[in-house]
């Protein structure tokens, strides 16, 4: 199993939507996995924003999360940043029975996390790629979420991910069933996409969801740590993500 740990520098910040929200429009904290994956596919599908994927169209993204195990997002150290919701005009023709022309855009409130300059942590796990290949694919992360979030590639470290359980502490999400050794008000659950989220069809529902426990990073958005009893974790560099 290798390992990439990404420093990403952010523009402005960035905003990824909860799978079910159109009227309101809140943001993740952090970016899914799925988002991290869309990130990483970038350096093989640029220009192309959709594919046929079997019975489906959706994400080329989708080719790509067959081949990386893991993939966590954290603040970096020193991070500072903040959670905020504007009031914005947004194309709500997709979800309006009546598709005449003044229902086509709504006023909206819109989640993002606003830390320009700030650095976030992005890992990858895999071990169906080379390790050239995967420095080449982090070298090309630009964005994250939509495509005004972007960001700038600050390092990239690859190596040898460490195989690892029992007792460790993290910065990292990890999934809600692995046991908090921490309080319980040290971590936020949240619903992130599985990996049916990167196919354009029906609508969404909990079967197509996973949960997993974010370490809670307060107000001002700041890195924190947890403690848990990992049944499989990854040591990356002198940092843990855990899997199960």
């Amino acid at each position: 199993m290798i390992y990439s740990k990404v420093t990403l520098k952010l523009h402005w910040g960035f905003a990824v939507s909860h799978p079910i929200k159109a009227k309101a429009k809140p943001s993740y904290l952090l970016p899914p996995p799925t988002t991290l994956i869309g990130a990483l596919s970038y350096g093989d599908f640029r220009g192309l924003e959709s594919d046929l994927l079997g019975n489906y169209m959706g994400s080329p993204a989708y080719k790509l999360q067959a081949k990386i195990r893991g993939a966590f997002a954290s603040f970096s150290k020193g991070f500072s940043g903040a959670y905020i919701e504007d009031i914005i005009r947004n194309v709500a023709y997709y979800y309006e029975r009546y598709k005449d022309r003044s229902h086509w855009y709504n006023v909206i409130s819109t989640g993002k996390v606003y830390a320009p300059g700030q650095e976030i942590n992005v890992v990858y796990l895999t071990d169906s790629l080379s390790e050239d290949e995967l420095k080449r694919l982090s070298w090309s992360i630009i964005r994250l979420g939509c495509k005004e979030c972007l960001v700038s590639v600050k390092d990239v470290e690859v190596g040898e991910a460490k195989e690892a359980k029992g007792r460790i502490r993290t910065s990292y999400y990890f999934p809600a069933d692995v046991n908090l050794l921490s309080s319980q008000s040290s971590v936020i659950i949240v619903d992130f996409w599985d990996s049916s989220g990167y196919l354009w069809r029906g609508k969404a529902n909990k079967d197509n969801w996973v949960k997993y426990a974010m370490p809670r990073p307060g107000f001002p958005l700041l890195r924190s740590e947890v403690e848990v009893d990992a049944k499989l974790a990854y040591q990356v560099g002198d940092e843990y993500v855990v899997l199960k």
